[in-house]
């Protein structure tokens, strides 16, 4: 009964083949689909590059917020050092105190800033994701096509270079974005 079991599934999924090809009408036209890797038309469209390096000039400038944060605590526990002798006990349990607030807030800050620019990114990321989509709809119909699919969502572990659409979205959305 094993050995007759894989001949018996090739068999059905043969009879399937043919049973199926059968119901496709003559001259019917040859079904077009393809896929866009998203990710490469958010890095490689215009808009994408200019989105993403707006942000990374303002993360960059809230970074060197925070690097001038950092160098006043480090001055700040440098002056304690050379001065520890010389304060109260008063004075060094604030100025110790002082730096803990600091530091604790300058984490807050960090904090903050990771996380304002994750959801920013995140927001941009989808927003441009739905005007590429409004272009992938209208690239497809002019063009024909029955189905375009995302690479990395939809699971397509291969796909020929010739359905790869990606190219021709970038330049599609490029010149839609110039237009406005």
């Amino acid at each position: 009964m094993r050995r007759g079991f894989p001949y018996a599934l090739t068999g059905l999924l043969l009879a399937g083949v043919f049973v199926g090809a059968g119901t496709v009408p003559v001259g019917a036209q040859t079904a077009k689909i393809g896929f866009v890797d998203l990710q490469r038309v958010l890095v490689g469209s215009k808009r994408g590059q200019e989105v993403l390096a707006n942000l990374q000039a303002e993360k960059d400038a809230k970074q060197r917020e925070i690097q001038a944060q950092e160098k006043e605590i480090r001055q700040i526990e440098a002056n304690l050092e050379k001065q520890r002798d010389a304060l109260t006990e008063n004075a060094r349990k604030d100025r110790e105190r002082e730096i803990r607030d600091r530091t604790r807030d300058l984490r807050r800050t960090v904090e903050d800033v990771d996380r304002s620019f994750s959801e920013r990114g995140r927001d941009l990321q989808q927003k441009l994701i739905q005007d590429v989509a409004v272009v992938v709809r209208a690239y497809g119909k002019k063009k024909g096509y029955l189905l375009i699919m995302e690479k990395r969502l939809s699971g397509v572990l291969y796909g020929s270079d010739a359905v790869d659409l990606t190219d021709e979205v970038i330049a599609a959305y490029d010149a839609n974005v110039s237009k406005k």
